[in-house]
């Protein structure tokens, strides 16, 4: 399970996303092929049907989802 760090802005704070169901819902939604970058420079960069996102928060804004739905929450015992 792929996991990713970024700041939200409207959350404002950093937040852990659930890049696989991220993905896997973009897929869905796109109907397209998805793909992510491997290199260090351009790690959290998707390419979706040629048009490039830099965040995963803008990935999810262009296909309507919501990023807090792809948050993981620490639960501490």
């Amino acid at each position: 399970m792929a996991f990713a760090k970024e700041y939200n802005q409207q959350l404002k704070r950093e937040i852990s996303i659930d890049v696989d169901a991220l993905l896997i819902a973009v897929r869905g939604a796109a109907d397209r092929e998805v793909h992510e970058h491997q290199s260090n420079e351009h790690a959290h960069m998707v390419t979706v049907g040629g048009r490039e996102f830099t965040t995963y928060g803008e990935l999810a804004a262009a296909y309507q989802l919501d990023i807090r739905d792809y948050t993981v929450g620490e639960v501490n015992r």
